[in-house]
């Protein structure tokens, strides 16, 4: 946790689905998530309002259904 990648993630080449809990506080959303998707080009955001940082296995659905939908776009 102490290498910092934000210099190279605009390099990310393919389509990214960025998911992020907004009640995580392990990583908060105002440090985190805004910033890496604003890095890396063709992203698609989603934040789940009250997921925390297990938003698989508390959002395992959700989160399967988006992964699912930014495959077709």
């Amino acid at each position: 946790m102490d290498t910092d990648h934000r210099a190279g993630v605009h390099e990310i080449g393919l389509p990214t689905l960025i998911v992020h809990g907004a009640a995580d506080f392990s990583a908060p959303v105002d440090v985190t998530r805004r910033h890496t998707a604003e890095l890396i080009p063709d992203t698609t955001y989603k934040e789940y309002p009250t997921a925390g940082h297990g938003i698989r296995a508390g959002r395992h659905a959700q989160l399967n259904a988006d992964r699912l939908a930014s495959l077709t776009q």
